[in-house]
């Protein structure tokens, strides 16, 4: 008799990764394949940070410092927010499974956009939570109307991933900021900021400032995107440090490496090189965008480092014959859509030409 498992598991269905390239190189017997599925950098991490991870290599046979002081101290310069309002774990969405775990139970519900990121629905049945989608507006964007709509008497916690994954598209920071007041007090507003950074529209701004304040709001972070690092796994989240403590009280330890700690602590030291990525993905993204719209597909506005596009019923055949010709790309919701990451100029180029060559 095999062991009994939690009977909705069925319920909560895994996170699918863009595909590997091992995989599909020996698929489709290739030797050179270009990601843009995962919404990773196409820059190594620094030569600085590069360095630095080298130098401690010698110390792995170490437990890392499970305060993290080093990492907690260079955050709270680069933001300005105060040390005990910084938690640390490995990558944003560690933290915010930990916080869904620690927030849900039955009797409990959480609210989110949807299309979005899946860990928003995962860590809600992960916790046993009543989990409740709100459908995007027509601009691809969180319809914040109905999100407040949305909530009930038993909801812990609401998820906006601004800008948004998998839409690529942003909430103005005065309707984000109008939004969070009007959310009940005892209801935590998470702000998934993983792409923060790449964002250039003068419209939209942080919620930092708000969650080195409120008692309600937590902003995450992480290290995978603009800075590099997505095989080491380190993000944070600023928010109310009585918060922190409860959600310690679950989260595994030393969830941050020492190389993930030594690297990000470097990487944050070369924030000119930072402006000078954004710049590169900016150029890309408008690339990107020109490219498919003139094509006449249609895409979603921009402020991330990837592209949601609309290939309507060709999405299959595109997808596999991009694949044919050593390009990953991600199928995602609704069907049809397709999300591109921006890659280096070559790749973004050679994927242009494939496409013409396909359709």
């Amino acid at each position: 008799m095999p062991p009994r498992y939690r009977p909705d598991l069925d319920r909560i269905h895994p996170y699918r990764p863009g595909r590997p390239i091992a995989e599909v190189a020996l698929e489709f017997g290739l030797t050179d394949v270009v990601k843009l599925a995962s919404n990773e950098s196409p820059e190594p991490p620094f030569p600085e940070v590069q360095d630095a991870i080298a130098a401690h290599a010698g110390t792995l046979n170490r437990y890392p410092d499970n305060a993290k002081p080093q990492l907690v101290a260079a955050i709270s310069e680069h933001l300005g927010v105060p040390e005990e309002r910084i938690w640390c774990g490995g990558a944003s969405n560690e933290l915010m499974l930990t916080t869904a775990l620690a927030m849900g139970g039955p009797q409990t519900s959480s609210v989110y956009g949807w299309p979005s990121f899946g860990l928003y629905q995962i860590g809600s049945r992960a916790g046993f939570a009543d989990d409740i989608a709100v459908p995007l507006d027509a601009a691809h964007r969180h319809d914040l109307d109905a999100m407040r709509a949305a909530l009930r008497e038993d909801t812990t916690v609401v998820y906006l991933c601004n800008p948004n994954n998998p839409t690529s598209t942003h909430v103005p920071g005065g309707d984000l900021e109008g939004f969070i007041d009007s959310v009940p007090d005892h209801v935590l507003v998470i702000v998934d900021e993983a792409y923060a950074e790449f964002a250039t529209a003068s419209d939209y701004r942080s919620m930092v400032p708000l969650a080195a304040t409120r008692d309600n709001v937590m902003v995450t972070r992480t290290f995978s995107k603009v800075y590099g690092l997505a095989g080491l796994r380190i993000g944070y989240a600023v928010t109310l440090p009585e918060s922190i403590e409860h959600f310690r009280r679950i989260q595994l330890p030393f969830t941050v490496n020492t190389l993930g700690e030594v690297a990000a602590v470097e990487a944050l030291r070369h924030q000119d090189r930072v402006k000078e990525r954004v710049a590169r993905n900016a150029e890309a993204i408008q690339f990107l965008t020109s490219s498919l719209r003139s094509r006449g597909f249609e895409v979603a506005d921009s402020q991330t480092n990837f592209v949601y596009a609309d290939f309507d019923e060709g999405a299959p055949k595109i997808t596999t014959g991009l694949l044919e010709r050593g390009l990953i790309i991600r199928p995602v919701i609704p069907e049809g859509w397709l999300r591109i990451t921006a890659g280096a100029p070559p790749e973004n180029e050679r994927f242009i030409a494939a496409l013409d060559e396909i359709t």
